[in-house]
């Protein structure tokens, strides 16, 4: 029985990747490219579309309600509620489905979706929804690869993208102009296409006219409170907004998912409340489907106890690395099915390894920044972090052995050349000695001679590259030893107990702030006088578990020190019950270029004593002065990085080391003598972006410690007593007084319970003379309820 291959195309890129997937592995006879048209997509999608189509050598088969969205929105006179909106519903699903009925038996049709790999907690919704069409997702399976590297694909496949993609959008859905999307997205369609803005300003101001209600497409919360935000209230935002006070949040972009996100929605829902036209018993059924309380807003499910950045975190960026690099990372993440970032990340910490303290970049006037990273990659036990560890940092080792082959002659020479200088320096103290009056004063000179010629001669120490868990004052001697520069690498986290004061039962973190910065080290010896590192350029490169990132709130001083501030973090994806049994095995000629070029790299700077300086070309020079404008306002108090401006403000020197690191792994040989070009410091931004995100999350994770160990505490009374509805003076009551010694202890848990869907607090209810305003009363997920069931 043949197979029809039915691919829900939306003219987006990943789309398109999982069209060429398909076609690859089952031909082109039996593809279908299924497209629903809302009538209001961008006009180059339809190029796209048309040249994607010759190109596969499969025609698109277009299915259409025949409304645009806002024919919908007045129609169903609702424009969305929460993450679902009726013209996904209405102009993509039902259309598709309709078709699907007519033409494709489930018993041998397969729709193939394009969820990727970052995305993997969507796909039982998605498989649940198109039921009974059994669901295929190909970009969910190895190997990995990030949006970007299909964009290119289609590129070298003669086809150039949607133009929404450059224009910064992260999809091509609805010309911009989806409903779905957060603030930043209608602000990006305000400046690239004004004309579909205000079309879009008219229709929303309408459907507010025809309703009588204050609803929007976009939300806005301030003071704990949700409000509808007008496209008329943000372009006055967009278009007031400055370098330093943006007038709206630009972290905001909300998400598309037309054909991912199946959910059911009652006919006549506005965003605020149920029509009055609905019977009782129609609004109990619908209830029931959505998690509504009658008269309110609908419930969604709630988001696992983590956390406030930690889901949606953006995949690692394989295609800004180096092909030898990123080849190496992808192939290894495919053979030990682990995400890219662990792979990408240790990589990372490889270059520095290799180029620290032996390079620096000069920005501008006096600013230099060293080519040295703090990475930290954190995944949960059993996720194969030692296997990948050791595949990324055995070049390193193999190195660091060849190193001491070929100093190890050298030492014995000079050992031996200081010994017999040693021996001449005491013959001729001793013949010094013995000289009369007349021949003392050239014996001494004579003397003296040879015991600086004796002093003078250096024996080389054995290289060493790598530590492992090592205390700072190991790892100083050491760096003084080695010219300055070190690398602690392992998969355990057991250094952040050192740093702690595990051995010496005081925390010692000067080391790792000084070997980080750059700035001069003195190093204390009992056996010989102190010494000064000038340019300490120190590596960190650790994977491991989420938990040692959480325990560090227990210590302040990592976080008042400055040392959490140094670090580059990457929580990924956790693939452990989603991985391929028996995947691909990583090629042993990409294996060997991965070594062969890391070698190449450490050795063209072993023999550096100062640091080789890299320049900037204009263009590189100008994207960080881009960057510095992005930045800077959002380290405010209040901004999108205010709560961890120690991280960010050295976000820019960050990139700038990143920049360094993939200048000279572009050019392992010959870097040192070339400036860094403006597509090296656009890659670099990518990759800061990355550590931008992942840092949010990992210092929620720390900040958040206590918070969500007592919003679980509250949950599980929540679970016990099963209210649906709960005042805070009720809830002191039947926790913990140790836990809550005071009913305002309840208040930030409570918050966090209610960002992650659990609660709902109540209006306060209008006051009515004196006296003490009632406790603050919250409503319960129907989930959790007696009367909502689980």
């Amino acid at each position: 029985m043949t197979t029809r291959h039915v691919v829900m195309w939306s003219g987006g890129i990943t789309s398109w990747a999982t069209a060429k997937l398909v076609a690859q592995r089952h031909g082109t006879d039996n593809l279908v490219l299924l497209f629903a048209d809302t009538l209001v997509e961008h006009p180059d999608l339809y190029r796209f579309n048309d040249e994607a189509s010759a190109e596969l050598g499969v025609p698109i088969t277009r299915v259409a309600d025949g409304r645009t969205p806002w024919q919908v929105f007045n129609d169903e006179r609702m424009i969305k509620i929460r993450k679902f909106a009726p013209c996904a519903k209405y102009l993509k699903q039902i259309p598709c489905r309709q078709w699907l009925e007519a033409n494709a038996d489930p018993a041998n049709t397969v729709l193939y979706v394009g969820l990727d790999w970052t995305e993997p907690e969507r796909a039982p919704g998605v498989e649940a929804g198109w039921a009974p069409w059994p669901v295929a997702m190909p970009l969910i399976d190895p190997p990995y690869y990030p949006k970007d590297h299909w964009l290119d694909q289609a590129r070298k496949a003669g086809i150039e993208p949607p133009v929404m993609y450059a224009q910064g959008y992260p999809h091509a859905n609805c010309g911009g102009a989806c409903v779905k999307g957060g603030q930043a997205q209608w602000a990006r369609l305000l400046r690239t296409d004004p004309d579909r803005y205000a079309d879009n300003e008219r229709e929303e101001q309408a459907f507010r006219d025809a309703l009588g209600k204050d609803v929007a497409v976009l939300r806005t919360r301030k003071g704990g409170t949700t409000r509808p935000l007008p496209l008329t209230v943000l372009r006055t935002q967009v278009q007031g907004t400055n370098a330093l006070q943006p007038g709206f949040d630009q972290d905001d972009w909300g998400g598309c998912g037309c054909m991912t996100d199946i959910a059911p929605a009652p006919d006549s829902i506005t965003e605020d409340a149920m029509t009055t036209a609905e019977s009782d018993t129609a609004i109990a059924e619908n209830s029931v489907r959505l998690h509504l309380v009658p008269g309110g807003e609908p419930w969604e499910t709630p988001a696992p106890l983590t956390g406030r950045a930690a889901a949606g975190l953006p995949a690692f960026p394989l295609d800004v690395l180096p092909g030898w690099l990123a080849d190496q990372v992808a192939g290894i993440a495919t053979e030990t099915q682990t995400p890219p970032d662990l792979a990408g990340c240790i990589g990372l910490a490889a270059l520095s390894t290799a180029a620290g303290g032996r390079a620096e970049v000069a920005v501008r006037g006096l600013w230099r920044e060293p080519v040295n990273l703090y990475v930290v990659v954190a995944l949960p036990p059993g996720a194969r972090k030692s296997p990948v560890f050791s595949a990324m940092t055995s070049p390193l080792l193999q190195v660091e052995r060849e190193l001491v082959e070929r100093t190890t002659p050298l030492i014995a020479t000079a050992e031996l050349e200081r010994k017999i200088a040693h021996a001449r320096a005491e013959k001729a103290a001793a013949a010094a000695t013995r000289a009369d009056a007349l021949q003392q004063h050239e014996a001494v000179a004579a003397a003296t001679d040879a015991a600086m010629v004796a002093e003078a001669i250096t024996v080389p120490v054995l290289p060493r590259l790598i530590a492992d868990d090592i205390t700072s004052e190991t790892a100083a001697s050491l760096m003084a030893e080695q010219g300055g520069r070190l690398a602690v690498l392992s998969a355990e986290g057991g250094i952040f107990a050192t740093l702690a004061g595990r051995y010496s039962g005081t925390p010692n973190f000067e080391v790792f702030l000084k070997g980080h910065a750059g700035d001069l080290l003195r190093v204390d010896r009992q056996s010989r006088e102190a010494e000064h590192i000038e340019r300490p350029a120190l590596t960190l490169g650790l994977a491991l578990q989420p938990s040692v990132i959480r325990d560090l709130a227990d210590n302040a001083g990592f976080r008042e020190r400055g040392l959490l501030g140094r670090i580059l973090f990457s929580l990924p994806v956790d693939l452990v019950g989603n991985r391929v049994i028996g995947p691909d095995q990583i090629s042993p000629d990409v294996v060997a270029t991965y070594s062969d070029n890391l070698r190449a790299l450490v050795c063209a700077l072993a023999e550096w004593t100062d640091p080789a300086v890299l320049t900037l070309t204009n263009k590189a020079a100008d994207l960080v002065l881009e960057l510095e404008r992005e930045v800077e306002p959002k380290l405010r108090m209040g901004g999108a990085f205010g709560h961890i401006r120690d991280w960010a403000s050295k976000y820019v020197g960050a990139t700038i080391r990143l920049a360094g690191l993939l200048h000279l792994a572009d050019n392992p040989t010959t870097g040192w003598g070339r400036p860094i070009a403006g597509d090296t410091m656009t890659r670099a931004v990518r990759l800061g972006r990355y550590f931008a995100a992942h840092a949010l999350a990992a210092f929620d994770l720390i900040g958040e410690n206590d918070t969500i160990e007592k919003a679980r505490l509250i949950l599980n009374w929540i679970e016990r007593t099963k209210p649906s509805r709960f005042s805070r003076n009720e809830l002191a009551k039947g926790v913990s007084r140790s836990q809550f010694k005071t009913v305002t202890q309840l208040d930030e848990p409570l918050n966090l319970l209610e960002q992650h869907g659990y609660v709902r607090r109540e209006p306060e209810p209008e006051r009515r003379g004196r006296g003490r305003p009632p406790s603050a009363a919250y409503l319960v997920h129907p989930q959790f309820h007696a009367n909502g069931g689980r």
